[in-house]
């Protein structure tokens, strides 16, 4: 798998295309602009998917495209956040510096072709995984997953005291119909999470979280597996998002992904 235009142009846009329809009608807030190749996504004050994806990849992007996306944010009272493929427009990247826009950080974009033989999970016979879960443990385990970062960064903020609360306020607006939750179960208590959704053919495996007792067991390898034997028969591309060199990004890569490309995320306050 090479990291193509076309690769990108798709991969960026069944993610941000997804993003735009599982908070429309969520949040009475969620509204999109398309503009430059990209698709700009606002949902709610502090939502992880009020961004820009796909911008500059292989459709001109002119001034004016981007002096409307910034229009449409600060209208909303948000920052711009642009998650950038490396295979958009050369000239994009100075543009955006000049506009004032500071890279924050980067992310990697994994993906591997859909199985065609049945991914092995976790051999524990106490791990079970359901498919379906209801929202309320869903929502309990990646809050308290995501609220205690896997590794510190120097120079990372502190977690704040309030965050379990603040990340379920957040993770609330992802119960679309068409996202699956996963809730990986440890002799019936409630340990790691995550969400699978299929946009044209393209399958992404998100939100993957472990709550802190349970990490180093197997619990993200055995959900990232069903997830993948779930896609078999509704996607050729499954797709996930990490942050560089995490361990969910280490999880992926041995259930058969490879990074693709890195995304520079540019915010512009």
């Amino acid at each position: 798998m090479h990291a193509t235009l076309e690769l990108a142009r798709r991969i960026d846009r069944a993610e941000i295309d997804f993003c735009a329809m599982a908070t429309m009608g969520v949040s009475q807030d969620a509204a999109t602009l398309e503009r430059g190749g990209g698709l700009a996504v606002y949902a709610a004050p502090s939502s992880p998917v009020n961004k820009v994806l796909a911008l500059g990849l292989g459709v001109e992007c002119a001034d004016d495209d981007l002096d409307a996306i910034e229009d449409f944010y600060a209208e909303r009272g948000c920052p711009v956040q642009i998650e950038l493929c490396p295979l958009t427009s050369p000239d994009l990247p100075s543009r955006l510096s000049k506009r004032g826009y500071v890279l924050q950080a980067f992310e990697n974009e994994l993906a591997r072709l859909a199985p065609t033989e049945p991914v092995q999970s976790s051999s524990d016979a106490d791990i079970t995984v359901e498919v379906g879960a209801a929202e309320h443990p869903w929502l309990e385990v990646v809050a308290e997953g995501f609220s205690v970062p896997d590794r510190l960064v120097p120079g990372s903020p502190p977690v704040p005291h309030d965050a379990v609360a603040a990340i379920g306020d957040v993770m609330r607006l992802f119960v679309h119909p068409d996202i699956v939750r996963y809730v990986a179960h440890v002799n019936g208590h409630p340990a790691s999470a995550a969400v699978s959704f299929v946009k044209d053919g393209v399958m992404c495996i998100a939100g993957t979280a472990t709550r802190q007792a349970f990490r180093r067991r197997g619990l993200q390898r055995a959900v990232v597996a069903r997830a993948l034997n779930d896609g078999r028969d509704k996607a050729d591309l499954i797709i996930a998002t990490t942050e560089p060199g995490s361990v969910s990004q280490r999880t992926f890569e041995r259930c058969g992904f490879r990074v693709v490309y890195t995304r520079a995320i540019l915010v512009k306050y």
